[in-house]
């Protein structure tokens, strides 16, 4: 690992800097919707506001890898919410690393910072949801969730996504004979 680099919060400045990471593990997002996602995650770091409606504190954010020249290599979001089995959670998402030489430095320390992040905040356990990249289709083995496992993460559970934006092709099919609205 590179000494050189350090976990940072993202700062407002940074939302356009930061648009090429999110990219890549959301190819074509639109720039717009970065920007909202963004300002409404760091809102959620300064406000206090609470999540869901529920009395447990809001508390959102981007966490960001740099070097000594502010260059961003990698980031996660993240919120803390209330979990059945675990209690209070540090759920982080968009976890992405971008470096042609140091993947696996710059994953090692996103992964220390959402670990004394979560400390920080009270949390209990932190649950991770990978981008698709990362999940290995072959057996070559991925650096990425190597260093989750290295740093002690587990698999716990599989995360299913229904883009409810795209047509409902598995609908059950109409009774022959019967129209849709009666």
């Amino acid at each position: 690992m590179d000494d050189c680099f350090i976990a940072k919060p993202l700062g407002r400045r940074q939302i356009d800097q930061a648009y090429p990471l999110v990219c890549a593990i959301a190819p074509g997002l639109e720039v717009d919707r970065w920007r909202a996602f963004a300002a409404a995650m760091l809102q959620g770091a300064t406000d206090g506001g609470s999540a869901r409606g529920s009395a447990v504190p809001a508390t959102t954010g981007i966490m960001t890898v740099q070097n000594a020249q502010g260059y961003l290599h990698g980031l996660f979001s993240y919120a803390v919410e209330p979990h059945l089995r675990h209690g209070r959670i540090l759920t982080v998402d968009n976890f992405v690393v971008l470096d042609l030489f140091d993947i696996a430095g710059i994953a090692e320390t996103l992964l220390r910072a959402m670990e004394g992040l979560a400390r920080r905040l009270g949390c209990a356990a932190i649950h991770t949801t990978l981008p698709e990249r990362y999940i290995p289709v072959d057996s070559r083995r991925n650096p990425i969730p190597d260093c989750f496992l290295s740093e002690g993460h587990r698999q716990e559970t599989v995360h299913f996504c229904k883009n409810l934006a795209v047509v409902n092709d598995n609908a059950p099919a109409a009774p022959e004979g019967r129209r849709e609205a009666e």
